[in-house]
């Protein structure tokens, strides 16, 4: 099969090697749909501190071909769809209710999805594995990792406040792909949105997508009366400065999810006085439990996530290094890359 290799940063290669065979427990998929992510980008530019250089992708969809002794729930043929990790459910920080932050979590991923075939592991199958409906389509269905990071941080907004578990209205820094879907599930759950962003075309597609307001994320010039304002903010801008600002605009007494990563040893400095004083909650969120993943699939699959919307272009595989030049200089928003010698068709 062929597979993309990233040896370092931006450099990109393709290794050719033998189709892999399922052990116990084990299904092979053949790759129908991969899609281009936010954390694939970052290990394209940098590295990543929780993931090594080597085959990657983990948003993908696609085709059983072979299953391992002990797979019953699937056969060859089916249509499937997954997310690339499972906890191990035996660690303190599993049996504590911290899945997503399971100690084994990165041990054997369902990683390098950028190739014709991959492999996925038994504890993958065993907990993280669905049936894809025919009615939604490869592309779409490719959508489920990111959408269970989305629905686990709306969770972690909803367990910050016990009283008022989902906030009257959101602000959300950043409509890259992620801002944009966290705009789609507050639409899902009737919660009016108000989108902060630099760029006049993603603000375009935010009110598009339902944005009851989009404002241009000139945070030096920030209408006074927008300052400590929001119940709930969610940061996905991915700088210290987005960060800053996100707790700027947080009411007194309010949530801030710090949704995207920032690079390791990054340090932000914040406003004590704000945060003491008027009692802002400041929320991480890191990936997703199982539970996060079966609710973003049923949602998913009532055709609520535009995918048509959010990707810019489908491609063929080989133009994997430049669909990630083109993220590279903040053109588009995802890219669906096809594998096979077909011209790249919506699937």
């Amino acid at each position: 099969m062929h597979q993309a290799v990233l040896a370092s940063p931006k450099t990109l290669s393709w290794h050719d090697g033998p189709t892999p065979q399922p052990g116990a427990g084990e299904v092979v998929v053949k790759i129908r749909a991969a899609l281009t992510c936010g954390t694939d980008l970052k290990t394209y530019r940098r590295g990543h501190p929780k993931l090594a250089f080597g085959p990657f992708g983990h948003e993908a969809s696609g085709d059983v071909v072979a299953v391992g002794p002990g797979v019953g729930a699937v056969q060859p043929g089916e249509a499937v769809m997954w997310v690339q990790t499972t906890p191990c459910g035996r660690c303190a920080r599993c049996l504590t209710g911290h899945e997503n932050l399971c100690d084994h979590l990165t041990d054997e991923m369902a990683f390098g999805a950028y190739a014709d075939f991959l492999r996925l592991p038994a504890h993958v199958v065993a907990r993280n594995l669905f049936a894809k409906p025919q009615a939604l389509s490869y592309i779409e269905a490719a959508f489920l990792e990111p959408f269970s990071c989305v629905v686990h941080g709306w969770n972690a907004l909803r367990r910050a406040d016990a009283r008022n578990p989902l906030p009257s209205s959101v602000a959300i820094v950043g409509a890259g792909s992620i801002g944009l879907l966290h705009l789609v599930y507050a639409r899902q759950l009737r919660t009016p949105a108000t989108v902060f962003a630099r760029s006049k075309n993603r603000l375009s597609l935010a009110g598009k997508l339902g944005a009851q307001a989009t404002i241009v994320a000139d945070f030096d010039s920030l209408p006074a009366h927008l300052s400590g304002s929001f119940p709930a903010v969610i940061e996905c801008g991915g700088t210290p400065e987005s960060w800053q600002e996100a707790v700027r605009l947080a009411a007194p007494g309010g949530r801030v999810l710090a949704f995207s990563g920032l690079p390791k040893g990054t340090h932000v400095p914040l406003d004590a006085t704000r945060l003491h004083y008027e009692e802002l909650t400041i929320l991480g969120s890191f990936h997703f439990t199982p539970a996060d993943v079966r609710e973003a699939r049923d949602m998913l699959v009532t055709g609520c996530v535009p995918a048509r919307e959010l990707i810019s272009d489908v491609m063929s595989l080989s133009s994997l290094a430049q669909a990630f030049e083109h993220l590279d200089n903040r053109e588009g928003f995802k890219y669906a890359l096809i594998p096979g010698p077909d011209a790249p068709t919506w699937v």
